[in-house]
This record gives structure tokens, sequence and C-alpha cells, in this order.
């Protein structure tokens, strides 16, 4: 006796089986951290939205630092490098190519405050150039909220500089007391 739809039959549970047993990718998530840091009597809040994407580093999708003014009413938004970046693993949902990950209060020589924000760039097929010491890089705020190292390249001899004529120039021959944007420490 033969059973023609035997080869049939067991080609169908096999295709079940495989299609059951291969993990379903998970969805993008997307989560909200918040930071805050004290700076010369001013305020500084940081929010950043995160795409958590399985098998990649955290997507920024944006990233928000007001800064509010000792004895001011209003807050300012401090300026942000980050510019829209469409990553080949995400369909229509472009993401940051560059946050802040950390910030710092540094105190000049006068005793004066300045907010340092210190970026990295989001790794991409499509940013070759984010490698290495070229993937990161510092800018400098006063406590008002006014960039100061606006227009200059991430690398370089301007920032020395600026650091230096602000009273700050001790802050490169050691490590900088950077604290982490988010202040949660449980993200992915």
């Amino acid at each position: 006796m033969k059973l023609p739809f035997l080869p049939i039959f067991l080609a169908a549970i096999l295709a079940v089986a495989c299609a059951q047993a291969s993990p379903q990718r998970a969805a993008p998530k997307q989560m909200t951290a918040t930071g805050h840091l004290s700076c010369g009597g001013a305020q500084l809040m940081a929010e950043t939205v995160y795409l958590d994407v399985p098998d990649q580093d955290l997507q920024p999708l944006s990233q928000r630092i007001t800064l509010q003014r000792q004895g001011a009413n209003d807050s300012v938004a401090l300026h942000h490098d980050g510019r829209p970046l469409r990553q080949p693993f995400l369909k229509d949902t472009p993401v940051l190519d560059a946050a802040v990950s950390s910030w710092t209060c540094l105190t000049a020589a006068d005793g004066k405050a300045y907010i340092y924000l210190f970026y990295v760039c989001t790794e991409s097929d499509l940013r070759p150039d984010c490698v290495g010491t070229s993937r990161e890089w510092g800018r400098v705020f006063d406590l008002q909220g006014k960039e100061l190292s606006a227009g200059f390249p991430h690398d370089g001899p301007r920032t020395s500089a600026l650091m230096k004529r602000l009273g700050l120039g001790r802050y490169e021959d050691r490590p900088m007391p950077l604290q982490s944007i988010d202040d949660s420490a449980n993200l992915p």
C-alpha cells in the first residue's frame, strides 16, 4: 500500500515546525530617559528618546537639553549637534546622527561655571567617519545657554584655545568629571 500524500504531509509538518522554532524578530521599543545637572546655580534637564532595536545599539530618536537660569522664569533649549540619519535597518524612522552621552559642570580658575556636553556619533554604515576619536567631541556653553564653541570642528586647536582662554585649561591635562546624561542607569 502506497501513501502518495505522505511526502506532502511530512513537508507541511516540517514547515510548521520550522516556522514555530524560528524566533520572531522583536519590534523596536521606544523609551525615554531623563537627566539632571546643577551648574553654577543653573539647572539643566535632558530628555532623550531612544529606540531599542534588537541586535543594535540604542538609537537616539530625539534629545532636548534645557537650561533653567538662576532667577529666570523661562528655560533655554541648548543648541544640539544631532541631525537626522536614516539607518538601513529602520524603515522610515530617522534617528539622530549624534547625541550627548555625558555632561559636566566645569569651574574656571576665576570661579565662573561652564557647561560641557560630550557628544557621540551614532554608528552607521552611512557614517564611515564615525570611528575612533572622530566619533566623540565636546561643546562648551555659558550659563546663559550660549554655545561658546559654535562652528568649531569636532577636533583641533580651537576648542583647546577656548578652554585655556576661559580658564579651563586644567581640564585638558586630566580626565573631566563627566557623568551620564541619563539619570537612570538601567538602560539596556
